[in-house]
């Protein structure tokens, strides 16, 4: 199958297919006229990226747990040990954030900003306060190394 085809297959951008390629996670066969042509293997190969990185896993940690995946039974130690590192990250980086969530509620508080109501301007009850959006989530930023 040629690249579209994969991309909707697997709902993954073409753009983001050729950076697979690029960072060494998928490696397509080329045809005489080089095209990138890839097989259902691929496919497969794509959605354990893409599971991956929504594990929080880099691209780096993903080329070299890949061969892994093929064979879990004989590489059981590293992909055991890559997925207890990244579990312990992600608790610290858990305990990290409920830390920030703590010392921003209690600054809310000493400034008299209570979390969930606002004050009225015109002197009267307070109002519920609108629910604010959460700021797009940046995968980058919490990535497993």
């Amino acid at each position: 199958m040629r690249i579209g085809e994969l991309s909707t297959r697997s709902g993954v951008s073409v753009r983001s297919l050729r950076y697979y390629e690029q960072q060494g996670l998928l490696t397509p066969q080329r045809t005489a006229g080089g095209q990138r042509a890839y097989t259902t293997e691929h496919l497969g190969i794509v959605i354990e990226i893409q599971e991956l990185f929504r594990a929080g896993f880099c691209s780096a940690v993903i080329r070299e747990l890949l061969p892994a995946l093929d064979a879990p039974a004989k590489a059981g130690d590293q992909l055991e040990a890559a997925f207890d590192a990244a579990a312990a990250r992600l608790h610290s980086e858990k305990a990290a954030i409920e830390a920030e969530l703590s010392v921003l509620l209690r600054f809310r508080c000493r400034l008299g900003l209570a979390p969930d109501t606002r004050v009225s301007m015109q002197g009267g009850d307070h109002e519920p306060s609108a629910t604010t959006p959460p700021a797009p989530f940046d995968h980058r930023d919490r990535r497993l190394r």
